[in-house]
């Protein structure tokens, strides 16, 4: 029996959870025989870059952003597709004829903007119709697709989602520092964080004791890791080969530009 003290950043913890979400058995099977899809999200970017085993821009490969201390939105020039495959193999379709044709043994993969205290999660949506957790959400969960939720426990928070969800929306804020947004529960996805991620690469137990940090640590999450000799030997590899991942660099719209001007605080002029 080991026990290790591990602190992540938030990048080492994405591509931590990225190789974990990859290999679920449920989305082994899902890629050889059906459908996996990826809403666009900087950690999804990270899924994606570990299926198709090359580098993705994942700063660009997300329309809603927390970036320079505000809610935001990525340049609508590069604004990015989803990520639809199909027994391995890009779907060629659009992605609702796929959201259509999809059922139990299929995939569904979102990040998440929040992880509550009962590991429920919600993600930010700006668009007026939903974004697109708006326009996936009824075929993912009257279908019973599978539905992950990667997401580190840099978001964690304490107040339950399905009250963030009563006191948030784009017409909810008099001011505010950054674009306006809902925060919506997904009640029927599968959280995958850096304890799942853990447990399923290396069969340790991963324990948060502490988060954040400074100098290049803020947003860190804190781990003890617990297990067998050579489940812990294991983790330790899956350790080194995610420390030292880069950071995205920051990747916003010029307000000036900004089609959701109106419903931000900045834009606006409210603030």
């Amino acid at each position: 029996m080991q026990r290790a003290l591990v602190t992540l950043t938030p990048p080492e913890s994405k591509r931590l959870i990225a190789k974990a979400v990859v290999a679920l058995d449920e989305v082994q099977y899902a890629l050889k025989h059906g459908f996996v899809y990826i809403a666009t999200g900087t950690t999804a970017a990270y899924i994606a870059e570990e299926i198709l085993g090359k580098k993705i821009e994942k700063e660009k490969w997300t329309v809603g952003v927390i970036s320079k201390g505000r809610t935001c939105v990525t340049p609508k020039e590069t604004w990015p597709k989803h990520l639809v495959l199909y027994k391995g193999k890009p779907f060629e379709g659009d992605p609702i004829e796929a959201l259509k044709e999809m059922g139990p043994e299929d995939v569904f993969i979102k990040g998440a903007n929040a992880i509550d205290i009962n590991w429920n999660v919600a993600v930010f949506a700006a668009a007026p119709d939903g974004g697109t957790i708006g326009r996936t959400f009824g075929w993912t969960i009257t279908k019973g697709v599978l539905t992950i939720a990667p997401v580190s426990l840099e978001k964690l928070v304490p107040t339950p989602v399905e009250y963030s969800a009563k006191i948030t929306g784009i017409r909810s804020f008099d001011w505010g520092t950054g674009l306006y947004a809902a925060l919506v529960p997904i009640p029927h996805a599968v959280p995958i964080t850096e304890v799942e991620a853990y447990d399923i690469l290396a069969n340790v137990d991963a324990i948060p004791i502490a988060a954040g940090g400074s100098g290049g640590a803020e947003g860190s999450v804190t781990l003890v890791l617990e297990g067998d000799d050579e489940d812990m030997k294991k983790a330790k590899e899956i350790t080194k080969q995610i420390k030292g991942e880069p950071y995205l660099k920051p990747y916003t719209e010029n307000c000036e530009n900004c089609p959701f001007a109106k419903i931000c605080g900045i834009g606006s002029g409210a603030f």
